[in-house]
């Protein structure tokens, strides 16, 4: 079990610990757990398994079924970043101030020696009458009327250095019964194990859905996602901004937004190759070809479009929580690569802007007579431009100019990805 899944868990604990109201100086604690019986205890833990959200309530009823005035479920982390508490009818400033200050407190490093699985009586571990005389007691046990603990580790939580399981808070009388409330939640432990693993799981696979859009925001070049009916599901902001231009490739207006090409020669390729990468995602076995030119009606060089089949899940479940993403399409615009190259070898090399409009397109392919009615230049301009550019490069020839700047990182400056409500690009037609 990762980490990473916590997060989720962390959020519980602000507005659901709502199981007690005071009164001046009295607090009226509501008890349910008191009158549950051994199931229905089982059924609220497996309950909250699959809504996290009532954790906090469900702990309420465990400290209530097993006699204790309150409880969590909490994980320290080795250096306090990650950690996190899901509290039980405590005091939500105190839960603040324990995870900032006290988590090295006597308890927990006793309980770092606990193995999962087994429950430990803290006041059995360590000088309770020193704890007692402590600031540890004094701001965050007194006020709770905390005596003594109940923990039991659990396995995901309680490793790499870290701390973590269920721990229940015992007053001073009902210490006096410490060994039954202990056997109690020794009953829950097998339950409250597997409910609390299958937590991360669910919590895990209802974030699947942001993951295709994670995926193509970290590719720098155009990425487009095409679900099973073959129409356009996600674009990262560089797609966005090149199908904006509409040359070569754009967003059909039809109900379905789907990828299309102006040229209708290309057209009936990048159809025919989606549907084939579909046929593929879906686990036909069809000839495929992944990559295909997309000429543009501006003349400028053709895209370089990358189709990739993703491939068909393995567990049904995930069919439905994966956004229905089947291909990932992704567009390099050569030109623009390019340019963003030339303008890194500007910065190192010194050129002027027009030196380094030649280079880029020296970059590209193009010959000087090309690069000359490109920029509406005459020849002899474009010669002694690209000269320069060569002595500044410490190059002797077009070739060599070009593959140095092919060699060229491109530092990128993206601007944030626009997202919809639920953080996703939306597909848009030009």
């Amino acid at each position: 079990m990762t980490l990473a899944a916590s997060p989720p868990l962390r959020q519980l604990c602000s507005d659901r610990n709502k199981a007690f109201a005071a009164i001046g100086e009295t607090i009226i604690v509501k008890t349910r757990g008191a009158d549950m019986d051994h199931v229905d205890i089982i059924d609220a833990v497996y309950q909250a398994a699959v809504h996290s959200e009532q954790w906090p309530d469900t702990l309420c009823s465990i400290v209530d079924y097993v006699g204790a005035v309150a409880g969590n479920i909490v994980y320290q982390a080795p250096g306090g970043r990650g950690s996190f508490l899901i509290p039980g009818r405590m005091r939500e400033d105190l839960n603040t101030l324990y995870l900032q200050n006290y988590t090295g407190n006597p308890y927990a490093r006793a309980f770092e020696k606990v193995r999962p699985g087994e429950i430990a009586i803290g006041n059995s571990l360590i000088d309770a009458e020193a704890v007692r005389h402590s600031a540890f007691y004094a701001d965050i046990c007194e006020p709770q009327n905390i005596f003594n603990q109940l923990f039991l580790p659990h396995a995901s939580l309680h490793e790499r250095g870290g701390i973590g399981g269920v721990a229940l808070f015992l007053s001073r009388q009902q210490d006096e019964h410490a060994a039954e409330a202990a056997a109690r939640l020794k009953l829950l432990s097998p339950h409250m194990a597997r409910a609390i693993d299958l937590s991360f799981q669910i919590n895990k696979i209802n974030r699947a859905p942001e993951l295709p859009q994670r995926l193509i925001d970290a590719i720098p070049d155009a990425a487009v996602l095409i679900d099973g009916r073959g129409a356009v599901l996600l674009l990262n902001a560089a797609a966005e901004t090149l199908l904006r231009q509409a040359d070569g490739i754009f967003l059909s207006r039809s109900e379905r937004p789907a990828l299309a090409a102006h040229i209708s020669e290309t057209a009936t390729r990048l159809a025919n190759a989606i549907r084939q990468a579909l046929l593929i995602a879906n686990g036909e076995d069809t000839p495929f070809e992944g990559a295909l030119a997309i000429s543009r009606p501006s003349g400028l060089p053709p895209y370089l479009m990358m189709i990739t089949p993703l491939a068909p899940t393995a567990i049904s479940t995930w069919d439905a929580t994966d956004s229905g993403a089947r291909v990932l399409i992704h567009v390099v615009d050569p030109e623009a690569k390019t340019l963003r190259q030339a303008q890194q070898l500007q910065h190192i090399f010194g050129l002027t802007d027009a030196e380094t409009r030649v280079a880029a397109l020296i970059g590209t392919g193009m010959n000087l007579p090309e690069i000359a009615l490109a920029l509406g230049i005459s020849s002899n301009t474009v010669k002694t431009h690209a000269g320069r550019c060569f002595g500044k490069a410490g190059v002797r020839s077009q070739a060599a100019l070009a593959r140095l700047i092919a060699s060229i990182p491109i530092a990128e400056k993206r601007a944030p990805t626009p997202t919809g409500s639920h953080g996703r690009s939306s597909p848009r037609a030009p």
